[in-house]
């Protein structure tokens, strides 16, 4: 049987570690709730919205470059 292919970006679920990036200062969170089909993440009790501009979960009503996301481990 063949493998099957990865994602390829991790696919975001209740209690997954997240790294939350705010003008070079980075901070440990988990996600807390997902909505709206997985596009939107609760963290913190905050809510952030993938963006279409550039496939990141950005914090709601800021623009794309705002406060951010990050799934990376290291």
């Amino acid at each position: 049987m063949p493998d099957r292919p990865r994602p390829s970006r991790p696919i975001p679920y209740v209690g997954m570690p997240v790294r939350v990036i705010h003008l070079g200062v980075v901070e440990p969170g988990a996600i807390e709730a997902l909505s709206d089909g997985g596009r939107t993440v609760t963290v913190a009790g905050e809510d952030y919205t993938l963006r279409r501009q550039n496939g990141r979960f950005v914090r709601r009503d800021q623009p794309y470059y705002g406060v951010r996301l990050s799934f990376r481990s290291d």
